[in-house]
């Protein structure tokens, strides 16, 4: 691994124009405890920012990304925590139009054949039986939230009184629709 990536001085430089004119100080006292007891599982698509497409504040919501908005082991470790220890009530599912996810699917080796490349690791070896389970790609991104949804209202680990809902955003009007 490279420690001295390009993008280090950029985020370097950030930071510092960050603390110097829009840091509050007072962020360090702030409590952990989302201020509307909303978390947001979204992906990581860069194309939108979460808390501006939602009307969301600084402190409003805990946001957890990832690929695919996935419920992964990850995803219900972090929903566990917030649930539990930091008073969340409500979970919102966010899925969106031209997902990258909906291009991983069966038969689709580009990501095993780069890891075979980039790493050295056989191809064999990264092709273990239950890779393309374990990616998690999906065809229709509605029916992937909705799914993610009944998840959650079904985890013998989450409370019956949480409000788990589904939204789904369109890349190409910026729009917002209610899933469920």
């Amino acid at each position: 691994m490279q420690f001295d990536p390009p993008s280090l001085e950029q985020l370097l430089a950030g930071n510092a124009h960050f603390v110097a004119s829009e840091w509050n100080p007072e962020d360090s006292e702030r409590e952990a405890l989302p201020r509307l007891k909303l978390a947001v599982v979204a992906c990581m698509d860069s194309r939108y920012n979460v808390e501006k497409v939602l009307g969301l504040n600084h402190g409003d919501a805990k946001i957890i990304r990832n690929a695919g908005n996935c419920i992964d082991d990850g995803t219900l470790r972090s929903l566990l925590v917030a649930v539990h220890l930091l008073g969340v009530e409500e979970v919102a599912i966010m899925g969106h139009t031209k997902c990258g996810m909906t291009q991983i699917g069966r038969g689709d080796f580009r990501i095993a054949h780069n890891i075979a490349q980039s790493t050295g690791v056989p191809l064999s070896e990264v092709m273990r039986p239950d890779f393309q389970r374990w990616l998690g790609g999906f065809t229709d991104p509605e029916e992937h939230v909705l799914r993610s949804v009944a998840l959650l209202c079904g985890h013998p680990y989450f409370p019956k009184t949480l409000r788990v809902f589904g939204l789904l955003y369109d890349n190409e009007t910026g729009l917002i629709r209610a899933l469920a």
